[in-house]
């Protein structure tokens, strides 16, 4: 037996008193003279043994009420046979993701979970909880109550993996035992079954289930064309249950409604489009009504006012045919020829097209290679007899090949073309080349010839092609792949259509504006402010994103104070799958609420306390005593 009080046991010093007042009697007798009192005797005798039994038991009765009181308030125990002391320590894990927003018998998900934990376990408890984004190490619920009421839903969830390292990181001793309750909703993740089971943790799995799963979700939201004069953002709408009626779909920007549509669902999915001019700067966000998940009937979207894109054509082909492509409208296009070139413009472009340029010289070379480390765009056309290629890097020197090759394939799912055709054409008018410069089967190619070889291929931020698109060597210019190929390498550094990021994930942003020494950017939402990863070059800097981005919304980006552009983010739709794992996947220790995990707790943390045994032993030899008193003569 033990005691979870057990300096209270001094009390039972107290026995003495008891003891010494039966020992030491204040009361003294006196002799009395009486006649005839030898008729008295055998009476006197009998009622003196009687007086002395009734003390002895008074006396014992009184210490056995007083031993019970002082070992009721020690508050004693017998410790489990199945379970080990250590087992007391308790460790929760509280899914905080966005699909625990969906609604449960007694309301919200995660809310009614907190309030059951903070309602139900014990005030004197000691725990560690912690959540997909936040931990509380040894904490009673008083200390965490306001901090769990107020959290914010979590964008990305832990795996099952990091769920059950996170809590053996939480115990004390690696020899420390300890229970997890698991409180979540079993969202299924991949493929792999189930796994709850940790070397030092008994899991006591909580199941929470929606009332109804049915959910509509904005999915997802692209500009499709982004031409000069206007802008289509397509909008795709997606739900789990099949729906008759059209959805409206909102378009707000600047917190005022711009435009409204609606979207027909066939097979659980629809679309709608919305029309804006090119020029307007969108700080937008798309809504839809729906009962189910709320952090889907949102979806923030923004676009930065549209800066000329400045492109340099280094010229020697005697052809300017990408001044129809690169139109004032949205590029600065400057054409020249290498003998008229300055190579200090060369650092301020976006885009530089090196177009048959017999001989480059190894200074020009160097200022190329520093163009290209600089993260932006270079495009090669060769000359069949040039020389000094070879110091650009990814190149050589150009071979000149008298065959006639035609253009057969396209890598539609190269990042360059990717969104440019409304399907995959695979019968067209192919263009030729009469003479190559360069024969090489490059693994990042864009075009390719019929023997597989490549006409136009990536290397980093260097594209090449393989032949000269002068019209006396091929027809490409007249082909209609000519616009969108170089178009597109126009674009390649500035916004094409992303109009938001999703949080959670590692994102890389690129916005043209050039820092001086020791300045940064800042993210800032409403009074939230952050600083993320960034990498300045001559006219742009470079942002990453990850974790530290955690609520959605649209970003202001601040250069000292001042608003200079925004980035829009959103919660990944993966969180809306309607896919969970079921009780029998889960195994045998699964509850349904909290309510009922924290009684099993309790009883089994109270099933050997002995208290209440002790108390009511003291309440009966106080009767005893009593009855002993009055009855006993």
């Amino acid at each position: 037996m033990l005691f979870k009080n057990p300096t209270v046991l001094y009390g039972l010093l107290f026995l003495l008193v008891p003891i010494i007042v039966h020992l030491f009697q204040l009361r003294k007798f006196r002799k009395v003279a009486f006649s005839n009192v030898a008729f008295l005797k055998p009476l006197l005798t009998q009622t003196r043994k009687s007086r002395t039994l009734k003390k002895w038991l008074t006396l014992f009765a009184r210490l056995l009420a007083v031993a019970c009181v002082v070992i009721t308030f020690a508050q004693p125990f017998f410790p489990s046979i199945t379970d080990s002391p250590a087992d007391d320590s308790l460790i929760v894990y509280l899914d905080n993701s966005y699909s625990m927003q969906a609604k449960g018998i007694d309301g919200v998900l995660y809310q009614n979970a907190v309030n059951q934990l903070i309602e139900k376990l014990p005030s004197d408890l000691n725990l560690s909880v912690f959540t997909n984004d936040q931990v509380y190490k040894n904490v009673s619920r008083q200390e965490i109550a306001n901090e769990l009421l107020n959290a914010t839903y979590a964008p990305t969830a832990l795996s099952n993996e990091q769920i059950l390292l996170k809590a053996q990181s939480l115990l004390g001793t690696q020899d420390q035992k300890a229970t997890l309750l698991w409180i979540s909703d079993f969202q299924r993740s991949g493929e792999q079954p189930f796994q709850g089971n940790g070397d030092q943790l008994k899991t006591e799995l909580v199941k929470l289930e929606a009332v109804q799963n049915q959910n509509i979700s904005i999915d997802s939201a692209y500009i499709t064309v982004n031409d000069a004069s206007e802008r289509f953002v397509d909008v795709f709408i997606t739900a789990n249950y099949q729906i008759d009626a059209p959805v409206t779909v909102s378009l707000y920007n600047d917190n005022i409604l711009l435009a409204k549509t609606t979207a027909s669902l066939t097979n659980q999915n629809g679309s709608a489009q919305f029309k804006i001019p090119a020029n307007t700067v969108l700080n937008s966000y798309l809504e839809i009504v729906d009962e189910g998940l709320k952090f889907d009937n949102q979806l923030f979207l923004s676009t930065n006012k549209r800066e000329k894109i400045k492109v340099l054509h280094v010229n020697d082909s005697g052809n300017d045919f990408l001044k129809n492509i690169y139109t004032s409208d949205e590029f600065d296009y400057q054409n020249t020829t290498f003998s008229q070139l300055n190579y200090n413009s060369i650092k301020d472009q976006d885009v530089v097209v090196v177009n048959e340029v017999n001989t480059l010289p190894s200074n020009f070379a160097v200022e190329l290679n520093k163009f290209m480390s600089a993260g932006k765009t270079l495009v090669v056309i060769p000359s069949l007899s040039g020389q000094g290629y070879s110091a650009l890097n990814g190149a050589g020197n150009p071979q000149s090949l008298p065959v006639e090759k035609r253009i057969v394939s396209i890598n539609f799912d190269h990042p360059l073309l990717r969104d440019v055709f409304s399907k995959r054409v695979t019968n067209f008018q192919y263009p030729k080349v009469e003479n190559i410069a360069f024969a090489k089967a490059s693994l990042n190619k864009i075009l390719s010839f019929e023997d597989g070889s490549s006409f136009l291929w990536q290397d980093g931020n260097t594209f090449f092609f393989a032949a000269p698109l002068n019209e006396g060597n091929s027809n490409f210019q007249n082909s209609p792949l000519v616009v969108p190929i170089f178009y597109k390498l126009g674009l390649r550094n500035r916004e094409s259509g992303n109009l938001y990021q999703q949080l959670g994930k590692n994102n890389q942003v690129t916005l043209p504006i050039k820092l001086e020494q020791d300045q940064i950017v800042e993210l800032a939402l409403g009074e939230q402010r952050l600083i993320p990863e960034q990498r300045a070059y001559d006219s742009y800097v470079e942002l990453q994103t990850g974790t530290e981005v955690s609520q959605p919304g649209t970003y202001q980006v601040l250069l000292k104070n001042e608003p200079i552009a925004s980035l829009s983010f959103n919660v990944t739709r993966e969180e809306n799958k309607n896919d969970f794992y079921n009780v029998e996947e889960l195994g045998a220790n699964t509850l349904s609420s909290v309510s009922e995990f924290v009684q099993q707790y309790k009883e089994r943390a109270q099933a050997s306390d002995l208290w209440k045994f002790f108390l009511t032993g003291a309440l009966f030899f106080l009767i005893c005593e009593l009855m002993i008193l009055k009855f006993i003569k």
